[in-house]
C-alpha cells in the first residue's frame, strides 16, 4: 500500500492514573501507577494504524510546550507523519486526566483545552491529496472548516483518472453549535458512538443505525460500536449486520477501545473485507486492546491484518 491514511482531529496529552477503585469525593489516596500518553481520538487511531504497518499521517494542532514536545516525540517513535501539523507558541497543549479503575478497567476522563485552535481549511488545503487513499475526520467544533475540507476532497475526486479518496467521519458526541445530522450526510463511512446514539434517543445500536441511515448520502455506510454489545452497521445495500463483542479474559482498561475499533475496521475495509467482516475484526481488535494498557504488540495477535492487499 503506497498511499497514506490521514486522520484529522485532536492531539492531547493524557495523564493516566491507575486507581485501586474510583476515587471518593474529597478523599486523598495514592494511585497504583501513572503514565503520560499521547491521546485524542484521531491520535489514538493513528497509533493502531502504525502498529499494523499502515502508512499513516495525523493532521492536528499542537503546542511547542512540554506536552507538545512529548507528543511530537511519541508520534515520531511510532512512525506517524506529522509534517503538516500546525504548532503554536501561544497555546498550551490540551490535557486529559484519565482515572482507570483497576477493578473493572473503566475509564473516567476529565478534559481541559484552553482554546487550542482546531485544524482549519487553510491547514488542510495545503495537503497534496495525491498522497492519500482514505481520510478520516474526528467531528469536532470546526463545522464550517470540516464542510469545506470534505467539499475540497469531493471536487478532487471528481477529476478524471483519479482513484477517489474514501472519507470517513467519527461522530462521538453531539456538540453545541454543530448540526450533526448534516455531518451524517458527508462521509462514505460514518462511525457513531453509543453516547451519540443514546443522545439521539435510541436505546440500542440496531435502532440507531436503522434510524440514522436515513440521513446518509446514497451508498454510504453507518457503523456503531456499542461497548459490550458489539457493533452494528447498515451497509450500502441497506442490510443491517451485527458483530458480537470479544472481551478479554481480564479488562485492564477501556481507554482507547473505540479509537482502536475505528482504525481496525478501516484497516479491514482497506484490505477488501465486507462490512460485516470488518466490524467483526474491529470488535476483536478492540476487545484485545481492552486487555492491554496500550497498543504495542497488538498487531502480533492479528497477523492477517499486517499485509494489505
Amino acid at each position: 500500500m503506497d498511499k497514506k491514511v490521514l486522520c484529522v482531529g485532536l492531539c492531547c496529552l493524557d495523564c493516566v492514573m491507575y486507581c485501586k477503585s474510583y476515587p471518593v469525593q474529597d478523599s486523598d489516596q495514592r494511585c497504583v501507577s501513572h503514565s503520560w500518553q499521547r491521546g485524542g481520538n484521531a491520535s489514538n487511531s493513528c497509533s493502531v494504524f502504525a502498529e499494523f504497518n499502515v502508512p499513516i499521517e495525523i493532521l492536528g494542532t499542537m503546542s511547542y510546550d512540554i506536552g507538545g514536545q512529548f507528543m511530537k516525540k511519541d508520534f515520531e517513535e511510532y512512525g506517524i507523519c506529522i509534517e503538516n501539523c500546525h504548532f503554536y507558541e501561544e497555546y498550551e497543549s490540551p490535557i486529559s486526566t484519565n482515572l482507570i479503575n483497576i477493578q473493572n478497567g473503566s475509564r473516567t476522563i476529565v478534559h481541559s483545552n484552553k482554546n487550542m485552535p482546531e485544524v482549519t481549511f487553510e491547514d488542510f488545503k495545503c495537503l497534496d491529496l495525491n498522497n492519500y487513499s482514505w481520510i478520516h475526520f474526528e467531528c469536532r467544533p470546526y463545522y464550517e472548516d470540516l464542510k469545506r475540507m470534505i467539499k475540497h476532497i469531493r471536487e478532487w475526486n471528481a477529476e478524471k483518472n483519479r482513484d477517489p479518496i474514501i472519507i470517513s467521519i467519527e461522530i462521538e458526541k453531539p456538540r453545541m453549535g454543530i448540526n450533526t445530522m448534516d455531518v451524517l450526510a458527508w462521509g462514505d463511512f460514518i462511525f457513531i458512538s453509543k453516547d451519540f446514539g443514546i443522545a439521539c434517543g435510541y436505546s440500542d445500536m440496531t435502532s440507531a443505525v436503522k434510524a440514522l441511515s436515513s440521513s446518509l448520502k446514497p451508498g454510504a455506510v453507518i457503523i456503531c460500536p456499542w461497548g459490550e454489545k458489539g457493533a452494528c452497521a447498515r451497509t450500502a445495500d441497506g442490510s443491517v449486520v451485527v458483530s458480537e463483542a470479544y472481551p478479554p479474559e481480564k479488562i485492564l482498561t477501556t481507554l482507547g477501545a473505540g479509537d482502536t475499533f475505528i482504525a481496525a475496521t478501516i484497516i479491514a475495509l482497506l484490505k477488501g473485507e465486507e462490512v460485516v467482516n470488518a466490524i467483526d475484526i474491529g470488535c476483536k481488535v478492540a476487545g484485545e486492546k481492552c486487555g492491554m494498557y496500550d497498543t504495542k504488540g497488538l498487531a502480533k495477535l492479528f497477523p492477517l491484518l499486517l499485509s494489505l492487499s
